[in-house]
């Protein structure tokens, strides 16, 4: 007991001795052998930890905390399946212990059987149907379908008998975003900060409101966006200099490192013009994709590819870095308002012979219109059903003028091309070299005459290169795409047509595919 209060209260050197000592006296004392399990967890010696689960179920083979333990370590080294057994299998000894539903629930989600998960809730509650961890676990299985309306039901019956808990707030307020119902968002997540008790925890929410808050175009929430730093998924950097906060640069040296996706180091990269004019020098931190196109684009700062280690390299630190910033927080001193957003014509530059290159190779292809399209964005956890299109739902704008149109998809897109040709003898050039290497994607997208493209990394490139491009949003799109409006303040050459409500995708193919005629009409390049 010594050992087990001392573990709780996090004095897990004091803690662990004595539970050496309890298991020496009784070999056979389960609960000390979980409870040593726990301290070498919590001390990150996993083999260990395991070892003394492993020990407590050879004592019991049906103890149930040790089941659920050893499912929750297994699922911290990745090892999803067999968690999942284990974790199944606590729920089944004990249905009453502590999050023993959750897990099970969660583990399904994460191996993508979402189906199975529900199955599961659904029997749960017809027996239970005011169990209130059964309703919160639905709801969150339907959020991660991509079913906002399902996931609301089942949330608004868990908040009928629960109202204190702080991850229901934030996963309500995510699906009343999903649905456009931002403000009462905004209340929900207002909530779910003020009930979280632990500061740590509570960031989650306070970064979620920031997201709602960018949508609705509210450019002070960049504060709260600071917040996205506190993520296991931010891990600190190797080494570190003193943070930015928007104070003179003149005569100082700025490191500027990238994060998150792709498309978001683009878009923040809109900042970098600002800053190395107002710098002594800026040294940039980039995806190694990215490294030629910021090279060319930036040269009076110093660009480099950022390694798995994020090591600043020897040859940059040696001229000293006085301060140094993520990318995503430059916004918070140079976008704070909506004129503060410059009207610029492209601040990316792609090679020029590789877009004489691939000039020639569109006339190649016949007169009319060159058109890129993209047509699937992200993976289901970035919501890729929501924001993607399947190809034969473009046909109303691949049939809308003489235009030749080229494939700007990343990933496996051979199949959908085939079968749009062989299905409805529609022909889309796919072009592979040039979506393997970024240098070439820029240089494409500079000869093509327009890109329409659903919301992904392209549009991004294509906004930040000057290029007029035409996005076709989901109802609530990601932050960045903004709620309302036919534009993007971060780039001005971009068009958004955006769903009427939730899950409508025809009005927006008729109207892009009436704009694309009227183009092709007026006999002007598209804008």
């Amino acid at each position: 007991m010594l050992g087990k209060l001392c573990g709780q209260s996090g004095e897990l050197d004091r803690a662990f001795p004595h539970l050496q000592q309890a298991v020496a006296l009784a070999p056979d004392f389960v609960g000390a052998h979980i409870a040593l399990g726990n301290v070498h967890k919590l001390r990150g010696e996993a083999a260990a930890a395991a070892a003394s689960y492993r020990t407590a179920l050879a004592l019991d083979p049906d103890c149930a905390p040790a089941f659920h333990n050893l499912g929750l370590l297994l699922k911290l080294q990745g090892r999803q399946e067999e968690a999942l057994s284990h974790l199944k299998r606590a729920y089944e000894l004990a249905p009453d212990l502590g999050d023993a539903l959750k897990e099970w629930s969660l583990s399904l989600v994460q191996l993508g059987r979402f189906e199975e998960a529900l199955e599961v809730l659904n029997e749960v509650l017809a027996g239970q149907p005011g169990f209130v961890q059964a309703l919160i676990c639905r709801g969150f299985v339907y959020q991660k379908m991509h079913h906002p309306q399902a996931a609301l039901s089942s949330y608004e019956a868990a908040l009928q008998l629960e109202t204190g808990d702080a991850e229901l707030f934030n996963n309500l307020a995510i699906v009343l975003q999903d649905l456009g119902r931002l403000d009462e968002a905004l209340a929900h997540y207002d909530k779910a900060i003020a009930l979280q008790a632990d500061p740590k925890l509570r960031q989650l929410p306070v970064f979620h409101r920031a997201l709602a808050r960018l949508l609705k175009g509210d450019w002070t929430a960049w504060d709260d966006y600071e917040a996205r730093l506190e993520s296991e998924d931010s891990p600190p950097r190797p080494e570190s200099y003193p943070r930015w906060y928007g104070g003179d640069l003149a005569g100082r040296t700025i490191l500027v490192y990238g994060e998150q996706g792709l498309g978001d180091e683009l878009m923040f990269a809109s900042c970098l013009p600002q800053v190395i004019a107002a710098a002594g020098h800026c040294v940039i931190e980039c995806s190694p994709k990215l490294h030629g196109i910021f090279s060319r684009s930036f040269p009076t700062a110093t660009v480099y590819a950022a390694t798995p280690g994020r090591q600043v390299p020897p040859e940059n630190r040696a001229g000293g870095i006085d301060c140094e910033s993520p990318a995503g927080s430059l916004p918070r001193h140079l976008r704070r308002s909506a004129a503060a957003f410059p009207q610029h014509p492209g601040y990316l530059r792609a090679a020029p012979e590789r877009i004489a290159y691939w000039r020639e190779r569109l006339a190649a292809l016949g007169p009319g219109l060159k058109v890129g399209i993209s047509w699937q964005g992200g993976t289901h956890q970035t919501r890729s059903p929501l924001r993607s299109i399947p190809l034969p739902q473009w046909l109303p704008i691949l049939n809308a003028a003489q235009a030749h149109f080229g494939s700007l998809q990343y990933g496996d897109c051979y199949d959908a091309l085939g079968e749009l040709a062989a299905r409805h003898g529609m022909h889309v050039t796919h072009w592979q070299e040039a979506i393997d290497d970024y240098d070439e994607t820029a240089a494409l997208l500079c000869a093509l005459d327009l890109v329409i493209s659903v919301c992904t990394a392209v549009v991004h490139l294509g906004g930040a290169l000057g290029r007029p491009v035409w996005i076709m949003a989901p109802y609530c799109p990601e932050w960045r795409y903004g709620f309302a409006g036919k534009g993007m303040p971060w780039y001005p050459s971009v068009r958004v047509f955006r769903q009427p409500s939730f899950g409508e995708w025809s009005p927006v193919i008729e109207r892009v595919a009436a704009e694309l005629k009227r183009a092709v009409r007026s006999g002007r390049s598209p804008s």
